[in-house]
């Protein structure tokens, strides 16, 4: 009799190693490919039962090519690189991790505040070129200054904690959320424009939907107080780029820290290379430490999945899900 073939995992190279031993020793073979490269993928989909995605795009054809799959697992919170209208339609459970970054992105977005305020990065290059300090890089504090934080869900009340710890008034918009919730995290509730209108700092803390897509576009800029800094470490989409390169380029606001941007890797390096803003490769979330709980909650829900039960934080909803279909 032949022995019973093993399920296959494809997984992106970003994932976290240790995770993969848990899942062979499962019984399952695991299946390492680049991030964002399209073609093995495509290949590889014909044998598969779970994918962890990392950062590809996975559209109808690669869900089609994968008559097995049960689940893919987003490597975080983020799913918005999968389509989720095929995966209802095709019987895939599509799940994230939701909370396992949430310290990792609310500290970077403190780092971008702190050193574009500070002008930390100005005065290490003055620093590396020789020089010493001049009076262009003193910059401001953080204490006694309005931080608006748009989307107070758990990295959003996270940043409003620790903009609370550092002295500042707090400001947030979210209209999903009670008026409880606002006081646990020591915000005060206010509308999307005063809290725009207000903000010394604006950070942006919302998934990407058709209702956030480019929410912050040249007439929200043009609120904007022109000393404010806008910190984006969310989803590229949110903010419309050649509307926040316009207003850096026109002075409309001091300056920006973008973490996120609409197309990744940006072809357009006109705001990542821009003066007035500190970029970064989409890495807010990527600690060491939040790699090891995204990977860890991926593997926990594909184990789940494969296994015949329904896994947590489900965030599709397949009639006919193929994960309780005898194989």
């Amino acid at each position: 009799m032949q022995p019973a073939r093993k399920k296959v995992i494809v997984a992106t190279n970003s994932w976290y190693g240790p995770q993969i031993t848990l899942l062979e020793e499962k019984g399952f073979e695991v299946k390492m490919l680049p991030d964002r490269v399209e073609d093995p993928f495509r290949k590889e989909m014909a044998t598969a039962h779970a994918l962890i995605p990392g950062l590809l795009p996975v559209d109808r054809e690669i869900l089609e090519r994968a008559p097995s799959l049960v689940i893919v697992a987003a490597h975080g919170v983020g799913y918005n690189n999968i389509n989720l209208p095929a995966a209802d339609a095709l019987g895939v459970l599509v799940t994230n991790s939701p909370g396992v970054n949430s310290d990792a992105v609310a500290e970077f977005a403190f780092g971008l505040m702190l050193s574009l305020a500070r002008k930390i990065p100005q005065g290490d290059g003055e620093m590396k070129r020789g020089g010493w300090r001049r009076p262009e890089l003193w910059g401001g504090e953080l204490r006694g200054k309005t931080l608006s934080v748009i989307g107070l869900g758990r990295i959003g009340s996270r940043v409003s904690r620790i903009g609370v710890a550092f002295g500042m008034k707090v400001l947030a918009c979210d209209p999903y959320l009670p008026e409880q919730e606002f006081r646990e995290a020591g915000a005060r509730s206010v509308s999307r424009e005063e809290a725009i209108v207000q903000a010394d700092f604006l950070t942006l803390h919302t998934p990407l939907t058709d209702e956030t897509r480019r929410m912050i576009g040249s007439r929200e800029l043009a609120m904007m107080k022109k000393n404010a800094l806008l910190i984006n470490t969310a989803r590229g989409g949110i903010v419309d780029e050649e509307a926040l390169v316009k207003a850096l380029e026109e002075g409309g606001i001091a300056g920006a820290g973008i973490d996120v941007f609409e197309e990744e890797p940006p072809s357009d390096r006109s705001l990542a290379a821009h003066p007035r803003a500190m970029s970064s490769p989409h890495m807010a979330g990527l600690s060491n430490e939040a790699r090891y709980r995204m990977s860890q909650g991926a593997a926990e829900r594909v184990a789940c999945a494969l296994r015949g039960e329904r896994p947590p934080d489900v965030v599709n909803k397949p009639p006919n899900p193929r994960y309780l279909r005898k194989s």
